[in-house]
């Protein structure tokens, strides 16, 4: 809803960077203290990412990424209005091309990549850094969930990461 995804009124701005340029948002807990679900910073981070590199997110992403994995296919971001990525949940790839994304979050990298792309140092972060409290607060209970760290939905006491997707698609890495 806070990019103009789900629910707009007719007197909102069409283009998404507009939008969210507009948006008066309000502040209903302070960070950290309660869980509250939004596409928001994804789509802040992936149009940086654009401004950064001076291209699409879709295409930096393909070619500071995909490019690199071997993948067999392109991978697609749904884009419905002005060809903007809904980078918060509009991801769609090949099954074993998101398998040999997953093996970024792990030693085996080197089987699908020649460098490493996802630092050891920032899966230690999403493995050991997020608040468990925000779950509790989300009355999200799961067995073995430690907590949930940005686009990761939870992180399991084993390390292990799920990132749900639409349908009940999902991807479960274990860095270990």
């Amino acid at each position: 809803m806070a990019i103009g995804d789900g629910f707009r009124t007719a007197d909102a701005p069409d283009n998404p960077y507009d939008f969210v340029a507009s948006l008066n948002a309000s502040r209903h807990a302070p960070a950290g203290e309660r869980f509250s679900h939004s596409g928001l910073n994804t789509f802040v981070l992936a149009w940086l990412v654009g401004k950064l590199t001076g291209m699409p997110f879709q295409d930096a992403l393909s070619k500071e990424v995909w490019f690199h994995i071997g993948a067999e296919s392109n991978a697609a971001c749904i884009a419905p209005r002005d060809g903007v990525a809904v980078t918060h949940g509009g991801f769609m790839a090949r099954l074993r091309d998101m398998a040999r994304f997953g093996l970024l979050f792990t030693p085996s990298y080197g089987n699908v990549s020649e460098r490493r792309i996802i630092s050891e140092a920032h899966v230690a972060f999403l493995t050991n850094q997020g608040n468990s409290r925000l779950l509790a607060n989300a009355d999200v209970r799961m067995p073995g969930v430690k907590h949930n760290i940005y686009q990761w939905d939870a992180v399991f006491r084993d390390g292990t990461l799920f990132k749900g997707g639409w349908a009940g698609q999902g991807l479960i890495i274990n860095p270990a």
